[in-house]
């Protein structure tokens, strides 16, 4: 027995009301509940819709749907950091390599203009900050209030763990003034910051890629 319009809407607000937010784990879930009534339903039309829909609830466990929702969290996540990683190798390959040898040769080019070179690193840093906040407050203020996608909900640890890199490097770097006047230290934290950017901006890419995919599969939820 196919469930009618009204039906899997029900299912879609229960699950709503159960705190998933989410509308892709959302609709994934609701697929689940779907084909289990439709069986059901099939055997017993008599059967009470929404009690069937409690009852299924209660085959998920004493944790409900939290152990779905983490393991679908790991895997999305897991999937997005490969994304970027990938997307940020093409930026080491014909022809992208070009792009990545211009900045990098640029920025070094451009410390000369720096009478104290301290002042031309603390830029570096000020630059990766502002394209960390960016993509964290842009894409997640512009879409406050709309439908939220697990797919899309990446911008967060994506950020910590750029932060955290930025803050590694930080960290690490050696701004005495004799390695400040050494060609090869600058080269390698210049490369360091060129890889950090690229890392940014992979980041970005996937999550635009993706919000184009969440809208060809939920064109009713998101729009561009």
């Amino acid at each position: 027995m196919e469930l009618n319009k009204e039906q899997i809407q029900k299912i879609d607000q229960y699950l709503l009301s159960c705190g998933i937010q989410f509308v892709d784990v959302r609709m994934e879930i609701v697929d689940h509940f779907a084909n289990s009534l439709e069986a059901r339903l099939t055997k017993n039309p008599d059967l009470d819709f929404v009690k069937e829909i409690e009852r299924i609830h209660k085959e998920f466990g004493d944790n409900g749907f939290k152990d779905l929702i983490d393991e679908k969290t790991k895997a999305v996540r897991k999937i997005f950091y490969k994304q970027s990683i990938n997307h940020l190798f093409t930026f080491f390959k014909l022809p992208k390599i070009l792009l990545t040898i211009g900045l990098f040769f640029g920025l070094y080019q451009m410390i000369s203009l720096f009478e104290d070179r301290n002042n031309f690193f603390y830029m570096l840093l000020g630059i990766a900050i502002f394209l960390g906040f960016r993509l964290l407050f842009m894409v997640n203020l512009r879409d406050a209030g709309k439908n939220k996608f697990l797919m899309l909900n990446m911008t967060l640890p994506f950020f910590n763990v750029f932060y955290g890199f930025v803050m590694l490097l930080q960290f690490i770097d050696d701004r005495g003034e004799e390695s400040l006047h050494n060609p090869l230290h600058n080269a390698l934290h210049i490369g360091c910051f060129v890889l950090l950017y690229l890392f940014c901006w992979c980041g970005e890419y996937i999550y635009y890629k993706n919000k184009k995919d969440v809208t060809i599969k939920y064109p009713n939820f998101l729009k561009v």
